[in-house]
């Protein structure tokens, strides 16, 4: 039993550095069956995506995107803050502009009570609104799905922090935008 769980454990350490092979050599094709053979010995569904994602990445394919995607959403959705944080970041590098990714993040921070982070985050929404760069009603939706979020959580002092962040971080708004996301 021990000796066939060894000979397992080498053949597919000899599978991993194949996959690397063929990555590094750019063999897209041939490295993804590879990973798909591989993928099935890994519990860890999100990790496997993100695996995927770093594999497209490296094999420069637009697809790595929705696969990280969905990777930190499955983080997210099993509560792995450290790990959700870590993709959405790296997508907001990838596409700097874009404000969904940035929303789904803010909450993360608040989950993970990374306070410094998330206070910094919501002010740099709120210099985006400041100078333009978003519509009072894009800054809106995006403090929608931020309250959203946070009220998932069972945890009232979270909650409560983030409404009171949310309340003193926003204070120099126009009052009909503050109205329309504090509770």
């Amino acid at each position: 039993m021990a000796e066939q769980e060894s000979q397992n454990s080498v053949t597919t350490s000899i599978a991993w550095f194949k996959l690397a092979d063929l990555i590094a050599r750019k063999e897209r094709e041939k490295a993804l069956n590879v990973y798909r053979l591989l993928s099935h010995s890994l519990q860890d569904r999100a990790y496997a995506l993100q695996l995927e994602g770093d594999i497209l990445w490296s094999l420069e394919d637009k697809g790595a995107f929705e696969r990280y995607k969905q990777a930190a959403y499955l983080y997210q959705k099993d509560k792995r803050w450290v790990e959700a944080i870590a993709i959405y970041e790296n997508l907001l590098a990838i596409e700097q502009g874009n404000n969904d990714i940035l929303a789904t993040l803010i909450p993360c921070y608040a989950m993970a009570n990374w306070h410094e982070v998330f206070q910094d985050r919501i002010k740099k929404l709120c210099a985006l609104l400041g100078d333009h760069s978003l519509t009072e009603q894009q800054f809106i939706k995006i403090m929608h799905n931020i309250m959203a979020a946070i009220q998932e959580t069972t945890d009232l002092a979270k909650q409560q922090w983030v409404y009171d962040q949310l309340d003193h971080l926003t204070t120099e708004l126009p009052e009909h935008v503050r109205r329309d996301f504090i509770k």
